[in-house]
């Protein structure tokens, strides 16, 4: 489905520079719990800030003034969105060649790796009135109440996985895969040709979206903003999509390209996304939850059709329907268990916001804004 997160797709003119802020999940709840990709973000950064202590709505509010203020200043931003509620943003990325990862670092828990080095720790500990928290409500029952939902809302997540998994089954049953086969070598021939470029292809990873309290959404439109050329793979579960992006993916790699994974927000085994920066490209999965047609506005747009290599009989036909059915209730009750885990957590991060001494939280993070 379209991603309703209230996001912009931002360019700003300085200096005959062209800025622009990209939008990403940073977390997604999967089906096999909660993937984030800090780790691989900090890999690719050459400066980490890890924000620890004050999980709550005004560390989102800092990080958005932080992406403003660089992107004002000429810089590339990504935002990196939080699952749980709208326009709430976990981490800020300064792309090359700052490379800078500013990053809320309590809640997925991030701990640094090169210190002193490359990561940096800024505590915001001390600008809490712990009293004042222990007196904002019941929040032990608040905790243990977000505990259960979270619980439930992965254990649907995890259903929904194996349902998916017997409609795998019924479409992989009549897939000619040689047909795929001629396709992917024909499409890679487009791409690449007889190119070898002269260097090593670096890997960098991100998510395509993810379950929210509101239902699946993503950024397609935001990651895809500055490219060229779009892929919109059409085909059912099971027929190879993820493997052959996986497969151009190395085959790009091999040749000295760049490459971007973006990952599934649901099944963290699985891809969604090939983005080849350098050819201004990408392939992604354009099906449920995310489906995505060309643009007419966009003349690099096209379909990249594999379902004509799979016709179901009519058994299967029956058995998908069933199945679909079984996987869109189970992922309706993922649904509402997300949003009563966010509601409880909502309590949380707003007893953490009335406790924080605004001035010595502007004093810790005031260094943030002068970076370069």
């Amino acid at each position: 489905m379209p991603v309703n997160i209230k996001i912009r797709l931002t360019r700003l003119w300085k200096d005959d520079i062209i800025s622009t802020t990209k939008h990403f999940f940073g977390q997604a709840m999967t089906g096999q719990g909660i993937k984030n990709i800090y780790k691989e973000l900090m890999d690719e950064a050459k400066a980490v800030y890890l924000l620890k202590g004050a999980h709550g709505f005004k560390v989102s509010e800092l990080l958005q003034k932080i992406g403003s203020h660089y992107c004002e200043k000429g810089a590339h931003i990504e935002l990196f969105h939080d699952p749980l509620f709208e326009n709430t943003v976990e981490a800020v990325y300064i792309q090359a060649p700052h490379q800078i990862l500013i990053v809320q670092a309590t809640n997925p828990s991030i701990e640094p790796v090169l210190l002193g080095i490359r990561d940096h720790v800024i505590s915001l500990n001390d600008c809490l009135d712990e009293q004042y928290i222990s007196l904002y409500g019941n929040l032990s029952s608040v905790n243990e109440s977000k505990q259960a939902y979270y619980d439930q809302c992965f254990a649907k997540l995890a259903d929904a996985i194996h349902i998916h998994d017997d409609w795998e089954v019924e479409t992989r049953k009549q897939m000619e895969w040689s047909g795929l086969d001629q396709q992917f070598a024909e499409l890679t021939n487009d791409l690449f040709g007889e190119t070898n470029r002269q260097k090593s292809g670096q890997l960098t990873h991100r998510l395509l979206g993810t379950l929210t309290p509101t239902g699946a959404q993503d950024t397609v439109q935001s990651i895809t903003q500055n490219l060229e050329k779009r892929l919109f793979i059409k085909g059912y579960p099971g027929t190879g999509k993820s493997s052959m992006m996986k497969k151009l993916a190395n085959e790009a790699i091999s040749r000295g390209f760049d490459v971007q994974l973006v990952w599934c927000g649901l099944d963290s085994n699985s891809i969604d996304m090939v983005i080849i920066p350098e050819l201004k490209f990408c392939i992604f999965d354009s099906t449920e939850p995310h489906v995505y047609f060309p643009d007419g506005n966009r003349p690099g747009d096209e379909i990249f059709d594999i379902a004509q290599h799979c016709h179901p009989t009519e058994v299967e036909e029956k058995n998908i329907e069933a199945i679909v059915e079984k996987y869109k209730a189970t992922m309706a009750g993922a649904k509402h268990f997300a949003a009563k885990y966010a509601e409880q957590e909502r309590k949380v991060r707003e007893a953490v916001d009335a406790a924080i001494n605004l001035d010595e939280f502007n004093k810790r993070t005031a260094g943030l804004f002068e970076l370069f």
